[in-house]
């Protein structure tokens, strides 16, 4: 696989091969699948810590994005992001399936409901509501880096290489948008969420 340059032509020309794939075109999607496979073979690696079992997922990868090519929007976002969002939640559903379940009956009777009150859930939605407000308030760059790394909880090296940008311009979006962010949310005590 050649990588791919790191200019907005290769972000359009994925989002094309997308979407012919979205369309059932195999050539097209197998251009996309040269084109991406090393970059999210690595995202995978980097979850589950064996090549074997990366590149079965990688396989399943592949067949969700041929299945689901057709929700891909480019106006909502990068056709690479999308598809290692579905990379990253396949390696994760890949751990989960290993972790065993041990917990027995007795275990679960002595389990205390730990569920929000109603008044923290409120709280908690108003000031989600008011930090995306103020996330919209930064360049489209500093909030999907952040939006990746803090939301999507991808690694700073993982948010670099999806966003096509050296590591250290990358950390720089999300220091300066938070600092942004702490800035313009300054004086506002926690009770102006509720």
């Amino acid at each position: 696989m050649n990588p791919a340059p790191h200019t907005a032509a290769a972000n359009l020309r994925l989002a094309d091969l997308l979407a012919r794939t979205a369309q059932k075109d195999r050539a097209a999607f197998r251009a996309l699948y040269q084109e991406t496979s090393s970059r999210l073979f690595g995202v995978l690696i980097r979850i589950l810590h064996d090549r074997d079992e990366a590149a079965d997922i990688l396989q399943e990868v592949y067949i969700t994005i041929w299945r689901r090519a057709i929700s891909f929007d480019r106006d909502k976002g990068k056709a690479l992001t999308w598809m290692a969002v579905i990379t990253r939640n396949a390696g994760i559903d890949a751990l989960r399936r290993h972790k065993p379940n041990h917990v027995s009956d007795e275990c679960c009777a002595e389990l205390v409901d730990g569920a929000p009150s109603a008044f923290d859930v409120v709280k908690s939605k108003n000031a989600a509501h008011a930090v995306s407000q103020h996330l919209e308030n930064l360049s489209p760059k500093m909030r999907e880096a952040i939006r990746l790394y803090y939301l999507e909880e991808l690694a700073m090296a993982e948010v670099a290489a999806i966003m096509q940008t050296p590591l250290n311009t990358t950390k720089s979006w999300i220091r300066r948008g938070l600092q942004q962010l702490q800035s313009s949310l300054s004086g506002q005590q926690l009770l102006d969420f509720v």
